[in-house]
């Protein structure tokens, strides 16, 4: 990302964070029009130097050497609030309690119980809490479908990312996605139907891709001890899917 777009990410936050969504405040602030602040803002025109620099010397900005800038990003992480897509200035930015951030991790890191690590975490996936799906849910993870992971397809490709509830573990009824873990660790999204066999209950996870993987038939009993935990991480509530590609 260049200075110049950096300066406007800036500019965009500032409006949310400080000037409540509305950028006629931060206008006169630095005097300029809100039209000219307008057009910065939505990337209609980029700021030349000797029209933004007057600004930035009223907001007290001021450049540092590479060296410098990196220390300070090492000592302080700030989130600043998101730039506002598709409408019209000035209108109110979104309330974070209206939002969850669910942990981004490796399928068996999500599976697994309890917290996930920090260094577990590849990023953070933000949740609108109002959904239906997503409603009154508070053991989310989130697991990206891998490069080459084509067994679900066409319903999930590589790259899609699934919001997976730890919280809810039982397969019925039969056909459900959700998080699924191989005796020897491997987890991977698929389908799950049961049924009793010989006193245990038999998993079949199946893919909806079958013709190129076909299913796989677990025990309960007798390859995960009993421990429905060991065999299921969570069901699948939500899914972010590339459309280009359908």
């Amino acid at each position: 990302m260049g200075i110049s777009e950096q300066i406007i990410d800036t500019l965009n936050a500032l409006v949310q964070t400080e000037y409540e969504g509305y950028p006629n405040r931060l206008a006169k602030r630095v005097g300029i029009t809100v039209q000219q602040l307008g057009r910065w803002l939505t990337g209609e025109t980029s700021p030349q130097l000797e029209k933004i620099g007057p600004v930035l010397d009223a907001l007290g900005f001021t450049l540092a050497p590479p060296g410098e800038r990196q220390a300070a990003l090492q000592r302080e992480v700030q989130f600043l609030a998101p730039r506002i897509l598709s409408a019209e200035l000035g209108t109110p930015p979104p309330a974070s309690d209206d939002y969850f951030a669910v942990p981004l991790a490796e399928s068996p890191v999500a599976a697994g119980p309890g917290l996930i690590n920090e260094d577990q975490v590849r990023g953070w996936i933000i949740v609108w809490r109002h959904h239906e799906s997503i409603r009154f849910r508070t053991d989310l993870v989130a697991v990206e479908i891998g490069r080459g992971e084509t067994s679900m397809t066409p319903t999930l490709h590589p790259g899609d990312i699934v919001l997976v509830d730890r919280a809810e573990r039982l397969p019925d009824p039969d056909g459900k996605i959700m998080l699924t873990c191989d005796p020897d660790g491997g987890c991977a999204i698929k389908r799950v139907s049961t049924r009793k066999v010989d006193g245990d209950i038999e998993l079949v996870f199946y893919s909806d891709n079958g013709k190129e993987f076909p299913p796989r038939v677990q025990r309960l009993g007798r390859d995960y001890g009993g421990e429905l935990a060991h065999a299921i991480g969570g069901r699948v509530v939500w899914a972010w899917s590339d459309m280009t590609r359908k």
